[in-house]
């Protein structure tokens, strides 16, 4: 990130900018072989953490959100070719009014944040950093199902560890979560610090006999000031983790893991103060096998998820006979899910390996961009893999107990 040196206060056409430019990285490449609810249901994630933030006072992120809300729905969606089919005419109308609303406000939040900042800087000299507006990153391809996709090929290949910027071990993530009541996973390497602010650089690991050092993330809310930096607005937000998660969810894949069968679930929650809180875990319709997973009813997936006003945060699910590793099919996956939502996790529960039972992942931005122009499916390689993805560092442990659906039959 290149940073400008501005030897003034934070204007309020300075602050507008660095907020435009943020919203301006919302993926607007329309691929009609995405289904157009999941555009819909993406859209309506955008707009909810705007109603929360609207709710919370935080006019900035409020505005981010909405920009990002109106230029998915007026980029993408209304140009896809199922937009004007008689089958979706309820979600347009209810997004055309909420679009229409959304610019009102949008326009609203502009003139408040502009002098809000400008009284700001009223008499004041000082020196604050924002970021130069740079381009978005490149366009990378959503994919066409948040689902592993079906294959024939029996064995996975060999597992390649995600990277690191130590020679130390992948390790057991929630195994360092669960130290102590506030326990975290270990801080970014200082010396390796992130290309860009929506994924973060690779983790220097811990060892499991250290102390897990201070959780790398956003820093935490606090009064606008004459030091107030554009960056603290686009940040990975905290995603935080019921304790009970993955040892409840491992009991609902119990049968399928006797059989060595992989099980998946997606991962919901709710924002609140800048943090997500990941509250409930989804168990779609879906088959599996020992080394892949398949799910369908997406509709019902979601119609359940807007009843009950959950935000999609990611993924679980289990290598009953493999290693704790993100498979190139796993790497597809999890690319749909955080090219919708940057903070989005993927938990992979591996029971047989010793040296790493359970891992909270994410792709890099080098991951982005290489599975997001990957046109391959089923297993396949992928260059430089130990690159694609990492031990997120944006988490944390929550003592909050996790509401299960199970959508399988019965």
């Amino acid at each position: 990130v290149r940073w400008i040196r501005w030897a003034m206060a934070l204007t309020g056409k300075q602050m507008i900018a660095a907020l435009n430019a943020q919203s301006d990285s919302v993926n607007t490449v329309v691929h009609n072989s995405t289904s157009i609810l999941r555009y819909y249901h993406t859209a309506g994630m955008l707009h909810t953490q705007a109603s929360v933030y609207l709710s919370e006072g935080d006019d900035e992120r409020a505005y981010v959100m909405l920009k990002k809300f109106a230029r998915m729905y007026l980029l993408v969606i209304a140009e896809h070719n199922a937009y004007n089919t008689k089958q979706y005419q309820t979600e347009k109308l209810k997004f055309k009014r909420l679009c229409s609303q959304a610019l009102a406000k949008i326009k609203e939040l502009k003139g408040v944040i502009t002098v809000k900042y400008d009284k700001q800087g009223d008499g004041k000299t000082g020196t604050t950093s924002i970021p130069a507006p740079a381009a978005p990153p490149p366009a990378a391809t959503p994919s066409t199902t948040t689902t592993k996709t079906t294959t024939t090929t029996t064995t996975k290949p060999a597992p390649v560890p995600p990277a690191t910027t130590s020679s130390n071990p992948t390790v057991d993530q929630f195994a360092l979560l669960r130290v102590g009541s506030k326990s975290s996973l270990p801080s970014k390497d200082s010396k390796n610090p992130a290309t860009s602010p929506q994924y973060p650089s690779a983790p220097a690991l811990s060892n499991p006999a250290t102390t897990p050092a201070t959780p790398a993330g956003p820093p935490p809310a606090r009064p606008v000031s004459n030091a107030t930096s554009a960056t603290q607005f686009s940040s990975l937000r905290q995603v935080l983790l019921p304790q009970d998660l993955t040892s409840r969810f491992m009991k609902l894949a119990k049968y399928n893991t006797s059989k060595g069968n992989e099980t998946c679930g997606v991962l919901c929650g709710k924002l609140a103060k800048n943090k997500f809180h990941i509250t409930s875990c989804i168990l779609p319709p879906q088959t599996g096998s020992h080394n892949k997973t398949s799910t369908y009813g997406e509709e019902k997936l979601i119609a359940l998820q807007e009843s009950k006003g959950l935000l999609t945060l990611g993924w679980i699910h289990t290598h009953p006979t493999q290693s704790c590793f993100l498979s190139s099919i796993d790497l597809h996956t999890q690319f749909s899910y955080q090219i919708m939502m940057p903070e989005a996790i993927a938990i992979v529960m591996a029971p047989t390996d010793r040296r790493c039972r359970e891992g909270v992942f994410s792709l890099t931005e080098e991951g982005m961009v290489v599975i997001g122009n990957c046109r391959e499916s089923g297993f396949h390689p992928h260059p430089n893999p130990g690159r694609l993805y990492i031990q997120a560092t944006h988490v944390d442990m929550s003592r909050t107990k996790t509401q299960f659906y199970d959508l399988r039959k019965k």
